[in-house]
C-alpha cells in the first residue's frame, strides 16, 4: 500500500516494521537505542558487535548527564579542574568519568531487535524501507570509510597517583595544559600539544599527552615520546612507566562521506560532534532524550548552523601558530563560565556561540587575535573542512 510521506519528505510504498532503526551501538547509539526502546518505540539496532566492551575513557561535564542516569554510570567527580596556559585557570564546573561498564548495564538492549552485521552508506539508506526513522550512529569515520581528515590523537598511560602529584600540583584535574611538553618557554614552530591528566576511580591518573586537532595529526609514537619527555622533567623516567597499562586516541573530527537523504546522525557522525573540542558523547547524553520526542513526534532535526561555525573554528585552529593556539586557550580560560560553556556545548545557538568566540577572540593578545583571524577567514588549509565526498 501508499503511504503518506516519510521523515525525509519522501514517499513510502510499503509498511516500515520498525519505528526507528540506530546504526552504530557504540556509547551514543547504544544510549540512544536503549531510550527509544524504553519509550515504547520499536527499534532495530545494527552492530556487528553490539555488547563489546568500549575501552576509551568517557569523560566530560557532570551537567550533561541526564537525571535518569543519576550516579548509576559515573565513576568519578572531579571538581573544579582546570586548564594551564600562561595561567592556572580554574573551570567553575564539575567534570565527571563515567564507567563504561555500569553505563552499558544502565543501557540495556533487552527490548531491542538486534542485528549483528557491518553496514555501508548504501546499506544505510536502505534501511528506510524497514523503519520510519533510520539513525546513523557509526561513527565520525564508520567501517568502510578511510580518507584524509583531520584527527585528535592521543596517547596516555595510567599511573599511580603518587607518579602523578607533582604534575596535578594544587589541582583536582587538569584538562589542558598547553605549556611546552620539553619546558621551553615558547613552542616557536613545533605543533602544539597539550597533557590530560584526570583521576581515574581505581586510585590512578590517566595522563595523556593530546592533540586537540591535526591535519595529520602525530601519531602514537610521537605522543609518546613527548608524554615521556614531559615525565623526565618533574623526575618521572621511561623505567616508570614502561609496563603501565597505555590508553591510545584517534577520533576523526569530521565525517567522511556525503550525507545520506532520510537518514539523521546522532553522536560522533552528527551535529553532537564538536570538532573544536573533541567532545562528544556526554553532548549526545544531554540530547538523548530530545531525540527521542522527536522521533516519535516524526519532527527530526533539520539544522547544521551551530556545526559549520564550530567546522571554521576548527578549520582556524589548524591553521592557526603554535603560539597563537597557546593564546587561544589562554582566552578560552578566561571566559565567564557561562561562555565558556557556551564554546564546549555541542548544542549552543548559533548567536551564543558567536558572542563567545567572539569574546575569546577579543580576550587574546592583538597579535594573536590578528593571526586567529587570519587562520579562521584566510588561511587555507590542504583540504576542506566539513563533508568530505565518498570515493
Amino acid at each position: 500500500m501508499i503511504r503518506g510521506p516519510d521523515a525525509s519528505g519522501q514517499p513510502n510504498t510499503m509498511t516500515p516494521q520498525f519505528d526507528v532503526a540506530v546504526v552504530g551501538l557504540g556509547p551514543a547509539g547504544r544510549t540512544l537505542a536503549h531510550r527509544l526502546a524504553l519509550s515504547g518505540l520499536t527499534v532495530l539496532g545494527i552492530d556487528p558487535h553490539p555488547h563489546r566492551v568500549w575501552p576509551q575513557t568517557l569523560g566530560g561535564w557532570a551537567r550533561q548527564i541526564p537525571t535518569w542516569l543519576s550516579d548509576d554510570g559515573v565513576a568519578l567527580r572531579v571538581e573544579e579542574p582546570r586548564i594551564r596556559a600562561s595561567a592556572d585557570h580554574i573551570i567553575e564546573d564539575q567534570y565527571a568519568v563515567l564507567s563504561n561498564a555500569r553505563l552499558q548495564q544502565a543501557t540495556p538492549l533487552t527490548d531491542v531487535e538486534l542485528d549483528e552485521q557491518v553496514l555501508d552508506d548504501d546499506g544505510v539508506a536502505a534501511l528506510r524501507g524497514r523503519a520510519r526513522v533510520v539513525i546513523d550512529s557509526r561513527g565520525a569515520r564508520p567501517a568502510g570509510h578511510s580518507g584524509d581528515v583531520p584527527h585528535q590523537t592521543a596517547h596516555g598511560i595510567l599511573v599511580p597517583p603518587e607518579l602523578a602529584e607533582p604534575v596535578l600540583g594544587a589541582a583536582n584535574a587538569v584538562l589542558m595544559d598547553w605549556r611546552p611538553f620539553d619546558g621551553a618557554e615558547r613552542w616557536g614552530s613545533t605543533p602544539p600539544t597539550f597533557l590530560y591528566a584526570i583521576p581515574m576511580a581505581d586510585g590512578r591518573v590517566l595522563l595523556e599527552e593530546t592533540c586537540l586537532a591535526g591535519h595529520p595529526a602525530p601519531g602514537q609514537p610521537e605522543l609518546r615520546r613527548r608524554l615521556l619527555i614531559r615525565l623526565a622533567g618533574i623526575g618521572v623516567t621511561a623505567e616508570d612507566v614502561a609496563d603501565l597499562e597505555v590508553e591510545r586516541v584517534s577520533i576523526p573530527l569530521v565525517r567522511r562521506g556525503l550525507r545520506t537523504t532520510g537518514v539523521w546522525r546522532f553522536g560522533a557522525a552528527g551535529a553532537q560532534n564538536n570538532p573544536f573540542s573533541g567532545y562528544t558523547f556526554f553532548a549526545s547524553l544531554a540530547a538523548v532524550d530530545d531525540w527521542v520526542q522527536r522521533v516519535a513526534n516524526n519532527d527530526m532535526p533539520r539544522s547544521d548552523e551551530p556545526l559549520f561555525v564550530r567546522r571554521r573554528a576548527l578549520h582556524g585552529v589548524l591553521n592557526l601558530s603554535p603560539d597563537d593556539t597557546f593564546a587561544l586557550f589562554d582566552a578560552f580560560g578566561r571566559l565567564p563560565t557561562a561562555q565558556q560553556r557556551a564554546v564546549l556545548d555541542a548544542d549552543t545557538a548559533m548567536l551564543r556561540l558567536v558572542t563567545a568566540m567572539t569574546r575569546q577572540f577579543l580576550l587574546m593578545p592583538t597579535r594573536a587575535s590578528i593571526g586567529l583571524a587570519r587562520a579562521t577567514l584566510l588561511g587555507q588549509h590542504r583540504s576542506p573542512i566539513g563533508e568530505v565526498p565518498s570515493q
